[in-house]
């Protein structure tokens, strides 16, 4: 008895010593339970690509406009300055212009520029010699401003106004003027029924010559309306 008595010690001894050594591993173990050797595998969502911003260019259309020249062809009468009475006849291709100028005592030239925007950039010469170079600036139906200088004008000027076209007596269109002139000023008046009048140019002044009466019209600043002495008055309809 005593023999078994020590058997059963030495078991339950061999026991509590193995319940001790795996309790000593489990407490060497992470919190939280046991590590893998893999870490578990995490999907992450790449964040959808955006293609790259255009760039939108920036056009000025205020600086476009004011680039783009403004169409000057046709006849032109010079008026009220010291450049001579003279037409002026312009050939514009873009913004390169070249014209001829008739003078009323029978001289001719030529003139040659550039438009940028609504200014002629030009130089000039006539048949006695003379010649020059200046401006112009378009504004309404005139070219204003024009200063010029040569060997002996150092400060000349010009000023340039369309008289030909067509004209609508009191601003109507059922009663258009279709009028030309020549180099001397001389004007000729087509009613729309067909009849004829005379009159001519003098400096910035048109005097109209019909039924014996010769009647004088002024023109605006714009030059876009005549307004005659008689009371009535054109307005500008346009080229022919």
């Amino acid at each position: 008895m005593a023999q078994v008595g020590k058997k059963a010690f030495r078991l339950i001894a061999a026991a509590a010593l193995i319940i001790a050594a795996v309790a000593a591993h489990v407490s060497a173990q992470p919190a939280g339970g046991k590590t893998s050797d893999t870490r578990p595998t995490t999907t992450t969502k790449s964040p959808p690509k955006t293609p790259p911003a255009k760039t939108t260019l920036k056009t000025n259309s205020k600086a476009g406009s004011s680039g783009t020249p403004a169409s000057i062809d046709g006849k032109w009468w010079t008026s009220g300055n010291d450049f001579g009475a003279s037409e002026v006849v312009f050939t514009q291709n873009g913004s390169n212009v070249s014209g001829v100028i008739h003078y009323a005592d029978g001289r001719a030239g030529t003139i040659n520029g550039t438009m940028i925007g609504k200014r002629l950039q030009n130089t000039w010469t006539n048949s006695s010699g003379e010649s020059g170079s200046g401006w112009l600036e378009l504004s309404w139906n005139n070219f204003l401003g024009g200063p010029w200088h040569n060997q002996k004008v150092r400060d000349g000027s010009w000023t340039l106004m369309r008289v030909e076209g067509k004209w609508c007596f009191g601003g109507s269109r059922a009663r258009i003027r279709t009028v030309t002139h020549n180099a001397r000023g001389e004007l000729l008046v087509i009613t729309e029924d067909g009849s004829r009048d005379g009159g001519h140019l003098d400096g910035p002044w048109i005097y109209l010559e019909s039924d014996g009466m010769t009647i004088k019209g002024d023109t605006d600043f714009r030059a876009n309306r005549v307004n005659w002495s008689s009371g009535f008055f054109w307005s500008w309809c346009g080229r022919n």
